[in-house]
This record gives C-alpha cells, sequence and structure tokens, in this order.
C-alpha cells in the first residue's frame, strides 16, 4: 500500500510538472503574439531604416518603432529558439503583410494545449481521488492493527531532566519538612 501511494504521488508531481509545461508554452505563445503584431506594425518603418541606416532625420521621426520593431525580433528569435517547430510559420508569417494564418496556427496549437492540459487535470483529479482513497484505507487499517505512528516514544536525555525535576522537587518538600520539624 506505501509504494501504491508513493507511486500515485509520484505521478501526481509528473503529471502537474507536464501541467505547468503546457501552461508556461501557451503563455509564451501568448507573449510572442504581441511581439509579431509589433513586428508586422513596424515592418515598414524597419524597411525604411534598413535602406539608408545613416539617414538621421528618418531615425528622429520613426526611430521608436525601429526599436520597437528590432526589440520584438528579438523577443520572436528567444521564442524561435524555445520551440523550433514553430519556426517556418512564424518566419513566413513575418515575411507576409498580413500574419492572418500564422495566428491562426498558433491559436489552433494553443487550443490543443488547451485540450492536453485538460486531459492532464482530469487524470491529476483521478489520481488524487485514488491516493486519498489509500491514504484512508491506511489509516484505518494501521487504527485497526493498533499502529498508532502518533505515540512518541521518550528520549533518554528527556527522562533524565524529568528525574532531575523530581528530584529537584522532592529536595525542597524534605527542606521545608526539616523546617517545620525545627520550629
Amino acid at each position: 500500500m506505501e509504494r501504491g501511494i508513493g507511486r500515485i504521488s509520484i505521478e501526481k508531481n509528473g503529471l502537474r510538472q507536464e501541467f505547468d509545461k503546457l501552461s508556461w508554452e501557451q503563455n509564451r505563445i501568448q507573449e510572442v503574439v504581441k511581439y509579431i503584431q509589433i513586428c508586422i506594425s513596424k515592418r515598414e518603418h524597419y524597411e525604411g531604416y534598413k535602406k539608408n541606416p545613416n539617414d538621421k532625420i528618418y531615425m528622429m521621426m520613426n526611430g521608436k518603432d525601429v526599436e520597437a520593431y528590432q526589440k520584438s525580433y528579438e523577443e520572436i528569435d528567444i521564442f524561435l529558439k524555445q520551440f523550433p517547430n514553430f519556426k517556418d510559420a512564424v518566419l513566413g508569417g513575418l515575411n507576409k503583410k498580413s500574419g492572418k494564418n500564422l495566428f491562426r496556427k498558433l491559436n489552433e496549437h494553443s487550443k490543443e494545449l488547451q485540450a492536453k492540459q485538460e486531459e492532464i487535470i482530469k487524470k491529476h483529479n483521478s489520481l488524487l481521488k485514488q491516493y486519498d482513497e489509500l491514504q484512508h484505507l491506511k489509516v484505518n487499517m494501521n487504527d485497526y492493527l493498533g499502529r498508532d505512528k502518533t505515540e512518541k516514544k521518550e528520549s533518554v536525555i528527556d527522562n533524565i531532566e524529568k528525574y532531575k525535576i523530581e528530584e529537584h522537587a522532592k529536595s525542597i518538600n524534605k527542606k521545608r519538612n526539616l523546617r517545620e520539624v525545627e520550629r
């Protein structure tokens, strides 16, 4: 029974880790969608900058847009290193004027992740129920067999301390009794 409880506990922790991993991936997708939108909207400013990077007037007018594009592209690059399976879709979507297909693919993948999370939640709840049942059964068996793990074994040091306290109390009482007898 102890093995069963341990096994279920390990499985629950594994499911929890997998759920957290999927949540993290979903959050990263949501973050990168914002960066992709920025890249698509600021692409024209960046392309104008790339044609003539030394044009100071252009940079004064559009410098913030160019910097926003570069920052967003760096974040997208980090995302692509974390999830290389999206590389073709994301780069293809960035090269087109509209990223509708890209957003659709990311949305579909996000929905798939959500479905996987729901399956994990169901499995986790099932394991939790089994775990609780086994714990309850274990408690009942221990009660029936008279195994009470709450019994505390007394340590030798505690016994010595109690003995010293008792002896001290006895000596005080003896001294009081002797004083009373002398009076």
